[in-house]
């Protein structure tokens, strides 16, 4: 069974299918900043607000799970989507620079220079989460 998205099990999975990637280690050769990624709440819908850690180093991943309030303030990297704009990141269908192009995707800390830099790194990390999610995250939240 798949792992519902933003939870501590479906980071640490992430984290692992990341660390796994030989084609993100090569884009990622260069990035050592830890980044968290928060899906926002929705009241109405009954969705809390949740966010989960990568703690990343020159091309590896060195664990994911779940996010703390000190994470999140100390991060050098915080993007912030709704569960549907994560949901469209993470099935392939948003690139992720677009997204934030766009407006879909708040970088709440860190420089989008930056970002915009490790795109191909950006992209092994999508494709990372979607392996950890059993390929369908348009399904769950």
């Amino acid at each position: 069974m798949p792992n519902e998205i933003f939870t501590d099990a479906w980071a640490a999975a992430w984290g692992a299918e990341l660390d796994r990637s030989d084609a993100y280690r090569a884009a990622a050769a260069d990035w050592s900043d830890p980044m968290v990624f928060v899906q926002r709440g929705d009241p109405g819908a009954g969705r809390e607000e949740r966010a989960v850690l990568l703690d990343l180093d020159a091309g590896r991943c060195r664990g994911g799970r779940a996010a703390s309030a000190g994470d999140r303030a100390t991060a050098a990297f915080v993007l912030v989507a709704s569960a549907a704009d994560w949901r469209a990141i993470l099935a392939g269908r948003l690139e992720p620079i677009a997204a934030l192009m766009l407006g879909r995707l708040t970088l709440e800390r860190g420089a989008l220079a930056a970002l915009v830099a490790r795109t191909a790194a950006a992209r092994e990390m999508v494709a990372a989460a979607a392996r950890a999610d059993g390929g369908a995250p348009e399904a769950r939240e």
